[in-house]
């Protein structure tokens, strides 16, 4: 790759691989559509395609005349020819990518990718099929897998001529039209300029304040972000001294530049400030009571003498504060390590995402009266690629964070249908209860999910459940109160997760189709020792009979405590003492031998 060309490409957000699955996964690329691409390029040379294309495409009418932008053409369609060498990678896409960037600099009309991406595919179709009536399984399957490929180019090469057109209407000021803040190119501007002339006696503050709607994303519609976005510049512009600059550096984030302070403390001051301002704007609108502020802050030339160091550091100080679940922080090698190590996390997660790794391990719950496993509590569990787990809540925060949430809900359901399946046909008659987020059970989408995904399995709606804490209801009631009706009257078990924790319980109990309480773990382990416990336990027993529910107890552990609560009336009991969480396999094995029963493999 030539200088010019590399030069253009750092401009991109390059792809990586979890970017190129989820890209090919639009198209329905299938693993088996990888293999037959790679057998494409060794049945077609690449000599024999360009021949093709350029009989289809080079010669046609219409062409640019202008040199600078033919050759931006021949350089693309040069580079478009090496379908025949690719493996997989995001690699031909990202050069792709910076040749149309190229051309679009050059006066390359914007439907040229189009029609290339189509007049290569032409020619794949030629050379594998020609003019035959009969088309072989073989052939078929290698155009399939080319007609997936390249279309998710094209579809991305289209992203980015979109990408293109933006920078350059933003480059056309440097303030921000909706909020009057000076944007990010003045931004780096001013940054720039004052560090130019920042020493150890009068450095340069960095605040970074960013707005994330977390839970409460999915219902902030677009005419809602604006005014919030509005109402905080507004607030913020009043706020800060003289000489300081504020600018709008991203849609939910600013930036204030200190071009004169005395010390670090200063610059946290300001964070502190900042945020407190801006959350008395946010508490004027009721479309963000749920919003969520953080800030990060740095100073040079200390944390960094040049102006992307300095931004990165004040970026790794914002990263580290939500990380600890902090309002604020400064920059600090910690910080820096602690971002790195997150960023990395957060990676990693997209790409199990894209590629659906994410486990459900089942515990079992029993029946007091009988002995027997009616129903199972289905566990997130997600294993890295160095071989740690990683706690199902920290899983949970990740989708929330990366936007992933609806994807995760997406898969768990399929997932949990999946292996109700699996059972009812290995002769295990037990229900399969899901976990659901505070972000789950607000969407109203979600009965309609659920029926989607027992149909693709034919599972019936006795098979399943969902268990949902307090806690959840707590952060939009209103609507979760709606999906949990809806999901009840679905005929889905619905259980209400660490029961006595929460700060309502009796108003969700008289309100809402709950099936059973599970009552939490810190109260059954103490309920043998602790009169206290034993006391609350009692009153939860008392308060579920009055509303004609089941109870199951979670968190049991030794055979006292499984013993106390079956005298005191629970229905059903959870734990290690009968069984830890376990795969889909292990689980059928436990259960076959619990009932004296011979083993069924999955599946027959």
């Amino acid at each position: 790759m030539n200088a010019a060309l590399r030069a253009t490409s750092t401009a991109l957000a390059l792809l990586d691989e979890a970017d190129l699955a989820r890209l090919l996964t639009q198209q329905g690329f299938q693993p088996e559509d990888r293999a037959a691409v790679r057998a494409f390029g060794r049945v077609v040379s690449r000599d024999q395609l360009q021949a093709d294309f350029a009989t289809a495409f080079l010669s046609r009418a219409g062409a640019p005349v202008a040199p600078d932008a033919a050759d931006a053409e021949a350089a693309f369609c040069d580079e478009l020819l090496d379908i025949c060498h690719w493996q997989g990678d995001a690699d031909w896409f990202n050069r792709l990518a910076a040749r149309w960037r190229d051309c679009l600099d050059r006066g390359v009309s914007d439907h040229f990718p189009w029609a290339a991406c189509g007049a290569l595919l032409s020619a794949c179709r030629d050379r594998l099929v020609g003019g035959r009536a009969e088309v072989f399984q073989l052939e078929m399957d290698l155009l399939t897998g080319l007609v997936r490929v390249i279309w998710a180019l094209a579809a991305y090469l289209a992203e980015v001529g979109i990408s293109r057109e933006r920078e350059k209407l933003r480059a056309f000021t440097l303030v921000d039209a909706h909020t009057g803040l000076p944007n990010r190119r003045r931004f780096e501007q001013v940054l720039e300029a004052a560090l130019a002339v920042a020493s150890a006696d009068w450095s340069v503050g960095l605040v970074i304040l960013s707005l994330r709607a977390g839970d409460a994303s999915a219902s902030l519609l677009a005419g809602e972000r604006e005014r919030v976005q509005l109402a905080v510049s507004e607030r913020l512009a009043t706020a800060i001294r003289d000489g300081d600059v504020l600018c709008l550096t991203g849609e939910d984030e600013w930036s204030l530049v200190q071009c004169a302070v005395r010390s670090p403390a200063q610059v946290l001051l300001a964070a502190h400030k900042l945020r407190e301002v801006a959350l008395s704007a946010v508490a004027s609108l009721d479309v963000a009571k749920h919003l969520m502020i953080g800030a990060g802050g740095a100073s040079g030339p200390v944390d960094a003498a040049d102006a992307k160091g300095l931004e990165r550091a004040a970026r790794n100080a914002l990263f580290a504060a939500r990380d600890a679940r902090q309002p604020v922080a400064m920059y600090s090698p910690a910080a820096a390590q602690t971002s790195h190590a997150a960023a990395g996390l957060e990676q990693e997660f997209m790409r199990a995402l894209a590629m659906q790794h994410f486990e459900l391990f089942l515990q079992p719950q029993i029946d007091v009266a009988t002995g027997a496993c009616r129903s199972v509590e289905a566990l997130l569990r997600w294993r890295r690629v160095e071989g740690s787990w990683v706690a199902p809540p920290a899983v949970i925060e990740l989708a929330e964070r990366s936007g992933g949430g609806a994807q995760m809900l997406r898969s768990l359901l399929s997932r949990q249908a999946r292996i109700a399946d699996e059972l009812a046909r290995a002769g295990v008659d037990v229900a399969v209860m899901l976990n659901l987020t505070s972000q789950d059970i607000r969407d109203p989408d979600l009965p309609a999910l659920v029926r989607q995904s027992l149909d693709s399995w034919r599972v019936p709606a006795h098979r399943v459940g969902f268990e949902l804490t307090e806690g959840a209801l707590l952060v939009d009631e209103p609507a979760a109160g709606k999906v949990v009706a809806a999901l009840g009257e679905a005929g889905y078990a619905v259980a209400l997760d660490d029961f006595g924790t929460g700060y309502s319980s009796l108003s969700h109990l008289r309100r809402l189709p709950v099936d059973e309480l599970k009552i939490d773990r810190q109260f059954v382990a103490g309920v043998c020792t602790d009169e206290q416990d034993r006391a609350m336990v009692e009153a939860l027993l008392v308060m579920a009979r009055a509303f004609k529910l089941r109870v199951v107890a979670e968190g049991i552990e030794t055979e006292a405590q499984a013993s106390l609560l079956t005298e005191m009336g629970c229905d059903r009991l959870q734990g290690y003492f009968f069984a830890r969480p376990m795969n889909v396999e292990a689980f059928v094995r436990w259960w076959r031998a619990r009932y004296v029963q011979p083993v069924v493999p999955l599946g027959t």
